[in-house]
């Protein structure tokens, strides 16, 4: 199966329209990223300090994860051979980035739920501990430091929900 690039994809919401009826809103240009031979993202709906039916988030202005009590929807590629590449200060997310001397690891205030549709990647935690996902992997990664590194001969597609906390609930 061929997937399309981050940018790419159709986002399609079912809400509550301005007369306040069910209906359907098809299409919105992503917030981007593209770091050519690293990684390239699209983040396609944000919701801010909370959610409701009447109140359920915009399309993504921003490329960053979410804030406190928000959501963040998108997909991300990591390119093949990418590995060791990632500056994730240069992404320009919230988050706490270049940890431990390596400029790929990095942590938020999130939860993310990721979803590995094609390729595989080495999910690096604090330690040299490593773990590959592949294809089918539902990933929950709870706020620590991670880095993302694919030394591997094909792209990694995954589609990610950040959910943001507020440790001073």
């Amino acid at each position: 199966m061929t997937f399309p690039h981050p940018h790419d994809w159709r986002l399609v919401v079912a809400a509550l329209n301005d007369a306040g009826e069910p209906d359907f809103s098809i299409g919105a240009e992503p917030a981007t990223l593209d770091m050519p031979g690293i990684v390239a993202g699209g983040w396609y709906w944000r919701a801010e300090g909370g959610h409701s039916r009447e109140n359920p988030g915009a399309v993504a202005k921003v490329f960053d994860l979410a804030g406190p009590n928000g959501s963040a929807f998108g997909v991300t590629r990591f390119a093949a051979n990418s590995a060791g590449k990632l500056d994730v200060a240069e992404v320009g997310q919230s988050g706490e980035a270049g940890q431990g001397g390596d400029a790929a690891m990095h942590s938020s205030d999130t939860i993310d739920y990721e979803v590995v549709l094609s390729g595989k990647i080495d999910l690096e935690l604090p330690g040299g501990k490593v773990h590959t996902l592949v294809p089918g992997d539902l990933l929950v990664m709870a706020g620590v430091a991670h880095a993302w590194k694919n030394p591997y001969d094909e792209d990694c597609l995954f589609v990610q929900v950040t959910i943001g906390y507020n440790d001073k609930a």
